[in-house]
């Protein structure tokens, strides 16, 4: 590789001998400068050209490149040496050794000119983008030097003290962490850099620059320390000196050496070690000795990277020249560490690039800055605003660094207030301080809202500080939904426990404009006073009106805030503003200079600070043609605002037409009603039914709106100002007087109509939705004017039952879908909800026979089915929006609306029958726990869920797919489980050990023995999940440092819950600990005495919850325990207590605040959700309970008979699990419309439910019972397809029809164990059933009328097949083909009996038969086929025996597109020799891989998969094997020429989507289910052969589609929710594709015509 310094070593060497002239005579500009004494680096020669030397003279000099001295104590601390001009990838730090120097260490003879890191490294290809410091201590030894009680560890506290909080000498943090760090140390220096990692990693203020340090580089190192040493500290005596502690620390094998070592090996594998060791003696007086043997400056690791340096201890660290091969040696070690880390540098670049990505999906309304900044900034006129800089205040809010400093700028309306804010925002720009800004403006709901304030706060903030913006990704990825969550949730998450507790020094600066026009200025005013907590200061700038509701909560900010009020209420404080904007417009204004002047002088007398004023007599004047007409105008327009206002209504109602009358009003009623702004477009269209063809509409604005309206600069209409919409809104006689209300259901009814228009809604779906933008507000829209109608008005009625059931409805949520704003169907079920009730409120007084029941019953449905479109469909329907069309309605409960609506169907012939749901269910999923799997604590986090089974084993599911991630085996009981926030980490707290797991991969992060006694009742992260807290049974917090080289339990604060109890509590341990938020403080409730709460910090008690003595209280129960708190949770948000008594009361306590709730109700366990809205409670008798937090009331019940052991939220709130025990031991899932709705009781952004302090209830409990059920455990349809025999897990058998709903008994196991095998003849008239005990049923089925089973079925039992299995287990029961033999496969051995006379025909060992698959030969009858995973073994039916070898699989390696036939080998043993010789043979898998397969229904194949699993679905190999050459051997042919039988594989990229094989129809279509639970098709091509992947992966791919493989087709899907317990292991799909699909205790069929064309995203065609 090239090197710049091979171009200057000669000028180098020349330089070192003559430095006068280099001082005194200057150089051409052009010519490239040697290096020198000065140490001024060649500029020329380092790109780009504008590098800044940095360092100072050695020798002493009065060089001014740095304002440093060159004195003794240059040498000590961190100096950097190297800048580079383009951003560092990389940092080098040197660090000398004992008796060493920053700069003398690295010189050779201590001559500057040989510096080699600051004057040769730099000039380095492959370092000139890294920086490069030197690190100098205090580590002299000689006598005279001042004694120092330094140690190893001091020396390397200094040095991560200096690389955190270093600055150059202008101030500027070095943030050195940053960038990857490579240290390269001599001597003990490589002690000190090992030890500083110890500590580093260990230390909160460290942790980061830790894990930044990458690689070190050893030069001549004592590891494992020196004789030297000892003979150092004897000089030091003789010397009359004391020994140093850091020589003593070098002594071979000292204790301090030992620990580093031991500890330092746990780290160095995430670390690049290279070793360099002196080969030479080194001269130490008269004697030369070696002062470091090879074994003390090697550390033997495996990773570690070793060589010699031919130089003694003081030379391998010293260079003659560049050319020299020992500083060649380690500048190839710096340069193949420095290309390895840039790369790492561009990973990092590509992650920020991804997190912007990520966090522009996240705040995809904020991540682009609108258009208000530069609007205002345009009507800005140079020299105006800059009085407010000069302000008492602005001055220190700007420039000063510490504590947070609040200005309110109040002035009166139209004064000009948001273009000064704008002006703020700039100048602050300008001194690049980065502000936040935001404009309120109650004219769009979207700008009114304290939440959407917040986010977009949160989202300018994140694109400029990664830190931040990573925290924010981080809390996203925990289930925070800050698109969803609350302004109060919003503030605590992001900005209370994410921005202020960050370290950062400058200050943020937030510009909020126009105060007045939000919905809840108090609450954002009391979320401002909590800002004194923040360690980051923050500058905020308000500008408002003065209302009362401001100046109370400006007031109660300034108790905690520095606040200067900017109050401008006088005529003259902009009067040189509005001054300006005159004196510039009047400038262009025609006409002489005496009118101009005269014009000039007239608007400054009146103006009185009333920019909105000036401005619309400015706009009048300009457009006056003559002088008269301006003096008229001067001497006629108002001067005060309402005024001016009566004459612009005036002259609307005065205009000669009463169609340009009737246009203006319907202007201004759009223009004050409308969601937010309009533009032009949206406007015109919405007008164009009564207003067609308007020419222009910004001049037909101008023209008979007057100035009510205007039009900004991005084409958008709004209000002139807010005093306009004030005045308009004024109840008055007059024409233009708007009633909110009912202007609302106006446009709600015309919004509506506009969908009803089917013709131009379905143009608008096959158009870009951008050329129909009305329509498109009026789908977002129509929903927000119904609920602020607050009308239940007929004629909203009959819009609304035309709407939901007419065409328009599915138009609506395929536009929705399209656009993706699929969350409009939860507004409008809240809408329609609080419509439906207030109709029927109105009704109350009607006479019955004038209500509309039936109307109101169809949109109240509607309410609930909406809610649930949203819940169960909108995974498919945003990816495919015309789902909505015949693939959603066939799965909503046959009595829903969305099932009965017609044109949610189509001619698909999509229909499924069955066992059908009446109504929605509220559970989601349910996930059986495995057999014998006893659990009993539950956890939710991030994106998974986990139990705890007694015997310390720890199941985890996804939370999405509900697919197991794995089974964590921690080796002992366990007593408490937890994950952190991310969810992908888990800590398990055992008898002996505890141990940190990382999830999926369950690889073990940590572990540590637990010597104590105690037992952990409860285990909580912090401090960023460095740090495990416990509560034990001991009365104890302990707490271990996850990663810290002293792996034991430390006490948290000795004192923690050491307090005199009465003597029952003093006996029993703690019945429940429990830690707030942030890990701050610790509850603990006994038997017997009260709950207390502790601070971690002090280990002080902050309160006792001494219950109220109210009306349930009894002082004698109290004493006696009664009253003890059992359990309790803390309120993530507010960190109130909430947990329940054992009289039977729900409560709430504040700890800090001594503020107490109860509630009458029963419990024995209790959760709260993240965003402190809700929380759960469930009694022993399985009833759980949502509540409503702030209304202390219950929203949702759900009854049954199970023993609930667990509860968690999920992390988006949206859903709760719950532990149960019972029949079936399970995890269930519940989304209950009373989650959902909750969750949305405000539109997004709004804020009124916050400003009044009142929750939103959400009505009425709503109630579900959960009713027993047999699970089904076994399925097997009937060969004719017109039923299924099922088996249940109670033991009964049943028959289902496949054509109707009925259903029949056909028998019942009396040990009521689980049916395990189903199976049926090929003439359907027989059916076999198996249970887990070995016991087997055999019934004859006569059926008469499959749609009617019950009245035509008979079933005969025959006589129970009695076989003596010596406890194996039953794998398999199959039938021949003519009924008369049945195969029972045991674990060792297979039995074929006689049906005739119910007799054993055969009986043979079969070593391996249940690790095959056994299948009846479709078209040879006589022959049993046991596929396994190596070979297929045939066998004949009569006696058990093997007919012929073993036939094993062969798998050509061909590609899809090459078509390579396969030859008949049977018979040509040499083309098969030939064949196998010049192909590719994949070997086949162990025996043990898991076998399934099937004769596929065209009965020419058989249809093979092996995976690691006991099931058909996963990522696996499937193999297609054709029946044909399993035939029997022909006469004449050798069996060793037909042992392979040719395997057909299916493509890598249809494998890769398979998540369960059903079939492979007629016509060699395989039809699978995908991992997002689509049915789809693949058509096979006959003579294509394709071989499987030679690995498999575990994982599925994320939600693929048709997209860019057409071979694979998508027909319908299946809902989440059906896809719980085994239900996709035992789904099946008949011949004429009908999937049979069982849930619970129902079995579905669906039928499609999958011949037809499928189902394509986009596509107009099915």
């Amino acid at each position: 590789m090239h090197r710049l310094f091979r171009r200057h070593r000669s000028q180098g060497s020349e330089s070192a001998g003559d430095k006068s002239s280099q001082t005194t005579s200057p150089e051409p500009a052009d010519r490239k400068r040697s290096v020198g004494s000065d140490f001024v680096l060649d500029r020329a020669s380092l790109p780009p050209s504008n590098q800044t030397p940095l360092l100072p003279p050695f020798h002493g000099s009065n060089s001014s490149l740095r304002t440093c001295s060159p004195s003794r104590k240059k040498s000590l601390g961190l100096e950097l040496l190297y800048q580079p001009s383009a951003t560092p990838c990389l940092d080098i730090v040197f660090i000398h050794g004992l008796g060493g120097d920053s700069r003398k260490t690295w010189s050779r003879d201590h001559n500057p000119d040989l510096f080699w890191p600051g004057l040769w490294l730099p000039l380095e290809t492959e370092l000139e983008r890294a920086r490069i410091f030197t690190f100098g201590y205090h580590a002299n030894f000689w006598p005279g030097e001042a004694k120092s009680m330094a140690s190893i560890t001091d020396f390397a506290k200094e040095l991560l003290f200096e690389l955190r909080f270093g600055k150059t000498l202008e101030g500027e943090k070095f943030d050195i962490g940053e960038t990857p760090l490579i240290f390269v140390t001599h001597s003990m220096g490589g002690l000190i850099a090992k030890k500083a990692c110890l500590l580093g990693q260990n230390d909160e203020h460290y942790k980061a620059l830790a894990q930044s340090i990458s690689a070190i580089i050893f030069l001549s190192t004592p590891h494992r320390g020196s004789n030297l040493a000892e003979i150092l500290n004897r000089i030091l005596v003789a010397s009359f000196q004391s020994a140093r502690n850091f020589i003593t620390d070098l002594n071979r094998s000292s204790m301090a050496l030992e620990e580093i070592n031991e500890q330092f090996r746990h780290i160095a594998p995430r670390l690049s070690i290279w070793s360099f060791y002196e080969t030479l003696p080194t001269s130490i007086g008269p004697r030369k000795m070696m002062v470091l043997e090879k074994d003390s400056a090697i550390l033997g690791y495996s990773k570690e990277i070793s060589r010699p340096l031919y130089a003694d201890h003081h030379g391998v660290c010293k260079y003659s020249s560049p050319e020299d091969a020992n500083y060649v040696s380690v500048r190839n070690a710096l340069g193949t560490l420095a290309e390895e880390m840039t790369r790492t540098v561009g990973v990092s670049a590509d992650q920020a690039m991804d997190e912007l990505q990520t966090l522009q999906g996240l705040f995809s309304s904020f991540f682009e800055r609108d258009d208000d900044l530069n609007d205002y900034n345009r009507l800005w006129i140079e020299g105006t605003c800059e009085w407010i800089l000069r302000e008492t205040g602005m001055s220190d809010w700007i420039n000063t660094l510490d504590g947070s400093h609040l200005i309110w700028f109040s002035a009166a309306p139209a004064s000009g207030k948001s273009v000064l804010s704008a002006y703020v925002i700039t100048a602050l720009q300008q001194r690049n301080l980065a502000p936040q800004y935001f404009f309120f403006y109650f004219g769009d709901q979207h700008k009114r809202s304290v939440a959407n304030l917040l986010r977009s706060f949160a989202c300018q903030i994140a694109k400029e500080n990664r830190p931040f913006r990573r925290g924010l990704l981080d809390l996203s990825k925990q289930g925070l939904r800050v698109d969803k969550a609350d302004a109060s949730v919003i503030w605590h998450k992001v900005y209370e426990n994410l921005l202020f507790k960050m370290e950062h020094r400058q200050p943020f600066f937030w510009v909020i404009d126009a105060l007045d026009e939000c919905e809840s200025p108090k609450l954002l005013l009391d979320l401002i006073r909590t800002c004194s907590s923040s360690s980051v200061p923050l500058r905020i700038f308000i500008a408002s009106r003065q209302t009362e509701s401001i100046q109370m909560g400006v007031a109660k900010a300034s108790r905690s805030l520095r606040l200067t009020k900017l109050e401008k209420y006088s005529l003259d404080h902009n009067a040189q503003d509005i001054q300006r904007l005159v004196e510039q417009e009047v400038d262009h204004m025609r006409g002489s200079e005496q009118i101009k002047n005269l014009v000039i002088q007239k608007i400054l007398t009146r103006a009185e600070g009333n920019f909105l004023w000036t401005r619309l007599i400015l706009e009048e004047i300009v457009h006056c043609q003559t002088a008269s007409g301006i003096q008229e105008t001067l001497e006629e327009f108002p001067s005060d605002m309402q005024r001016l206002y009566d004459r612009m209504e005036h002259a609307i109602l005065n205009l000669p037409r009463e169609s340009s009358r009737l246009l203006a009003k319907a202007l201004l009623r759009w223009t004050m009603g409308a969601r937010r702004p309009m533009s032009l477009r949206e406007l015109s269209q919405a007008l164009e039914p009564d207003f067609p063809e308007i020419l222009d509409l910004r001049r037909t604005i101008s023209d008979v709106c007057g100035h009510f309206i205007r039009v900004d600069t991005s084409d958008y209409v709004a209000m002139i100002h807010q005093t306009a919409r004030e005045y308009l809104v004024q109840p008055r006689e007059t024409e233009l007087f708007v009633d909110v209300h009912a202007n609302h259901e106006d446009l709600c009814i015309k919004t509506v109509s506009a969908l009803l228009d089917s013709r131009t809604t379905s143009d608008m779906i096959d158009d870009d939705p951008s050329s129909h933008s009305y329509l498109l507000y009026a789908a977002t829209s129509w929903m927000y004017h119904l609920k602020a109608s607050k009308s239940g008005s007929g004629k909203l009625l009959n819009v609304l039952v035309s709407f939901f059931d007419g065409r328009a409805f599915p138009l609506w949520v395929h536009l929705l879908s399209r656009t993706g704003h699929l969350d409009v169907l939860m507004k409008t079920s809240k809408s329609m909800a609080s419509f439906v009730a207030l109709v029927r409120k109105q009704d109350a007084s009607k006479n019955p026979l004038l209500r509309r029941l039936s109307d109101l019953q169809l949109l109240d449905q509607w309410a609930a089915d909406l809610i649930r479109i949203v819940a169960k469909f909108s995974i498919y329907l945003l990816k495919y929006p015309r789902a909505i069309y015949g693939l959603v309605s066939p799965f909503g409960p046959e009595t829903s609306a969305l099932h009965q609506q017609p044109y949610c169907k189509n001619d698909r012939d999509l229909c499924v029958i069955g066992d059908l749901d009446n109504v929605w269910t509220d559970r989601l999923a349910r996930i059986s726990l495995p057999e014998g799997f006893e659990a009993y604590k539950l956890a939710c986090a991030g994106q998974h869920v986990a139990v705890l089974g007694t015997n310390g084993r720890i199941v985890v599911w996804d939370s999405q797919t509900f697919m197991e991630v794995h089974v964590i085996e921690h080796g002992e009981p366990v007593t408490s489980i937890v994950l952190n926030a991310q969810g992908d980490k888990l800590a398990t707290y055992g008898l002996q050990t505890t141990k940190l797991w990382a999830i999926p991969s369950d690889d073990i992060l940590y572990s540590v023995r637990n010597n104590l006694e105690a037992r952990a009742i409860t285990l909580f992260f912090t401090n960023n999940d460095t740090r495990i807290l416990a509560g034990f049974d001991d009365r104890a917090v302990r707490y271990v440092d996850i990663g810290q080289t002293e792996k034991e339990w430390r006490y948290v604060h000795p004192t923690l819950f050491k307090e005199p109890l009465t003597a029952e509590a003093a006996a029993n341990s703690p019945t429940c600990v429990a830690f707030s938020r942030d890990g701050s403080f610790a509850g603990v409730a006994y038997r017997g005495f009260p709950l207390s709460v502790w601070s971690l910090d002090t280990g002080e008690c902050i309160n006792r919850c001494n219950r109220a003595q109210g009306t349930n209280f009894s002082a004698d129960k109290y004493s006696a325990g009664w009253y003890v708190a059992w359990r309790f949770v803390w309120n993530p948000v507010t960190d109130h207590v909430i947990g329940f008594y054992t009289d039977g009361f729900v409560f709430k306590w504040h700890p800090l605040t001594g503020e107490h709730h109860e509630a009458q109700a029963s419990a024995n366990d209790i959760t709260a959700s993240l965003d402190g809205k809700l929380f759960l409670s469930s009694t022993s008798t399985g009833i759980v309970k949502v509540w409503d937090f702030a209304d202390f009331s219950v929203i949702y019940q759900l009854s049954s008979d199970d023993l609930l052991m667990g509860l968690a939220f999920s992390p988006d709130c949206l859903r709760f699990y719950d532990l149960r025990c019972g029949m079936v031991n399970s995890v269930n899932a519940w989304e209950p419309n009373s989650l959902l709705r909750f969750s949305d009781t405000e539109e997004a952004g709004s804020d009124l439910a916050s400003e009044t302090a009142i929750s939103m209830s959400v009505g009425q409990v709503s109630e579900a019972r959960l009713e027993h059920f047999d699970v089904i455990s076994s399925l097997a349809a009937c060969p004719n397809g017109k039923c299924v025999c099922v088996g249940t897990d109670d033991g009964s058998v049943q028959l289902r029809s496949t054509i109707g709903s009925d259903r029949v008994e056909a028998g019942k196991f009396n040990n009521f164990m689980e049916v395990s095998h189903v199976a049926w003849s090929q003439d359907s008239q027989y059916m076999v059933a198996a249970d887990l005990s070995g016991d087997i049923m055999l019934s004859q089925i006569e059926i008469a009328d499959y749609g009617h089973l019950t009245e035509t079925t008979q079933i005969m039992p025959l006589r129970n097949l009695k076989l003596d299995l010596d406890e194996q287990a039953i794998h398999e029961i199959l039938f021949n083909s003519d009924s008369r033999l049945l195969l029972i496969v045991a674990s060792q051995s297979g039995h074929i009996w006689s049906l005739k006379d119910a007799s054993l025909c055969a009986s043979e060992k079969l070593a391996d038969g249940q690790l095959r698959k056994w299948v009846s030969h479709p078209t040879h009858h006589e022959l049993l086929l046991g596929v396994g995973s190596a070979d297929v073994r045939v066998f004949g039916w009569q006696d058990l025996l093997e007919c012929r070898e073993p036939v094993s699989y062969l798998h050509i390696r061909s590609m899809r597109q090459d078509k390579v036939p396969i030859p008949d080998l049977n018979g040509h043993v040499d083309v098969a020799t030939k064949l196998l010789k010049s192909i590719n043979i994949i070997a086949p898998r162990p025996a043990s891989e898991k076998v399934r397969a099937m004769v596929t229904q065209d009965l020419k194949h058989v249809l093979m998969r092996l995976s690691s699993n006991d099931s058909f679905t996963g990522i696996g190999r499937f193999f297609i094997l054709p029946l044909s050459e399993l035939a029997p051997i022909r006469a004449g042919v050798n069996q060793s020429d037909t042992s392979l039988v040719r395997a057909a594989t299916i493509p890598d990229e249809v494998r890769s989507r398979v998540r369960i094989a059903l079939a492979i129809l007629p016509g060699d279509l395989f039809v699978f289910l995908d991992w997002d639970l689509w049915v789809n098709s693949y058509k096979m091509v006959g003579s294509v052969y394709q071989p499987a992947s030679a690995g498999t992966s575990s994982k599925p791919p994320k939600h693929q589609g048709n997209e860019g493989d057409e071979s694979v087709q998508r027909h319908y899907f299946i809902p989440d929710d059906w896809a719980m317990g085994g239900s996709l292991d035992l789904c099946c799909m008949t011949a004429d594709g009908t999937l049979i699909y069982p849930r619970d205790d129902k079995v579905s069929m669906i039928k499609a015509n999958l011949n037809r064309p499928a189902f394509r995203r986009g596509s107009s065609a099915f």
